[in-house]
């Protein structure tokens, strides 16, 4: 003969069981619409699926950003370059030797760490708007990166 205590454990525990059972079988979905985020008892709406873009206008649509910022660039103000006066003899010495005017350009780089020669954070210092490299403002960009050994160019 089953004891009544056991008897009320066992069904405790099977009522329980069948509770866990009724809170799993319903499922909470998390759906966005129209830009929101929901909680709902039924699944999400399916959405229509969207087709992906072709080469055509893919290309067309980057002419079209192309042709704005071309412009742009051309309706902006033209600022005059920053141009700075040798001050010491290796400057000197530089300008009087023919060389090849290097190929950088002014491209939003400010700091040293984004330089990768000290001709580039001269030229950089001397022409670009907002640079960042001479901190004591002695000429000399770049001091403890670049420009302090004796053979920098």
């Amino acid at each position: 003969m089953i004891q009544a205590p056991f008897l009320r454990v066992v069904l405790v525990a099977l009522a329980l069981l069948s509770a866990g059972q009724a809170v799993a079988s319903n499922q909470i979905f998390k759906c966005t619409v129209n830009g929101r985020v929901t909680f709902q008892n039924s699944p999400c709406p399916v959405e229509k699926p969207t087709r992906p873009p072709t080469k055509d206008e893919l290309n067309s649509e980057r002419k079209k950003r192309l042709a704005e910022a071309a412009a742009q660039a051309a309706s902006a103000p033209k600022v005059p370059a920053k141009r700075q006066e040798p001050t010491g003899a290796t400057e000197a010495v530089r300008d009087s030797v023919p060389s090849r005017e290097p190929a950088f350009r002014c491209d939003g780089r400010q700091h040293c760490s984004q330089m990768r020669s000290c001709a580039e954070a001269k030229y950089f210092l001397a022409n670009c708007p907002g640079v960042k490299m001479d901190g004591n403002r002695d000429g000399t960009p770049c001091e403890q990166q670049w420009c302090t050994h004796p053979f920098a160019k």
